[in-house]
């Protein structure tokens, strides 16, 4: 199974030079999942119990508004506020009950616990989100599979050592699996090779992004860019992971 679902994709994107393959990855998954949620989802039961009790984040409503199927966007906001609704009604009682309630000389009010757990209720409510769910399962098991990839098969492990690295929320996100993934024997071989990797693509970045900064000034005119002209927006993307833009409509 491993073989089939994530390692095709991960071999692919390795095939292919790019500032980070996870990003790549996150992507395309990211992408898929907003297409599946407005499209085959909508006949799925089990999909749309979850969907109604979840909902989905600001960024995710964003990338299905940006889609033309007004229909089934506006079906999902539907049966999700009426859920929203049912819970926030749960609180009608004890907010009520506040209308009433005689503040005491030595008796606490309850409004402050009624309203830390409205609190804890819209928090949730605010994170929760079916994409965002899939997505990080999905990004954990491609992140598995590049480790499993890299000693288990020659042919990856020379792709992963003569690749860019990662943008830094992605060797966060590698960093924190190797425990999970690898024995210790395997950390100590597979951690200063990703290391490395990273410190040379900030190492060429550095370099980038200050002769983008030399470029400005009128001795440096005649300088040649090199790589530097889009050093910026790369800078950005390794230091914080890609930069979504609008889909095309």
């Amino acid at each position: 199974m491993k073989e089939q679902i994530y390692t095709i994709p991960v071999n692919e994107i390795y095939d292919k030079k790019c500032a980070c393959p996870l990003c790549e990855l996150e992507e395309r998954i990211e992408r898929e999942s907003v297409e599946y949620a407005l499209g085959a989802a909508m006949m799925e039961p089990d999909f749309r119990v979850e969907s109604n009790e979840l909902g989905y984040c600001n960024r995710h409503y964003a990338k299905m508004f940006e889609k033309p199927n007004k229909l089934s966007l506006a079906l999902v906001l539907d049966t999700h506020l009426i859920e929203v609704r049912k819970k926030l009604d749960k609180y009608k009682k004890s907010v009520n009950s506040l209308k009433s309630q005689k503040p005491g000389l030595f008796k606490k009010s309850s409004a402050y616990d009624i309203s830390n757990s409205i609190y804890d209720f819209t928090d949730k409510l605010s994170h929760d989100c079916m994409i965002c769910k899939k997505v990080n399962f999905t990004m954990e098991r491609y992140i598995d599979v590049i480790m499993y990839m890299y000693f288990t098969k020659p042919e990856f492990k020379k792709k992963f050592d003569n690749s860019d690295g990662f943008c830094m929320e992605h060797f966060k996100a590698v960093c924190k699996m190797i425990p999970k993934c690898l024995s210790d024997k395997q950390a100590q071989e597979f951690i200063p090779v990703l290391f490395d990797r990273q410190v040379k693509k900030l190492d060429i970045l550095q370099g980038d992004i200050h002769k983008f900064t030399l470029k400005f000034d009128y001795r440096n005119k005649d300088m040649p860019w090199g790589n530097a002209q889009d050093a910026p927006i790369r800078t950005i993307e390794t230091l914080a992971g890609k930069i979504h833009k609008p889909e095309e409509k």
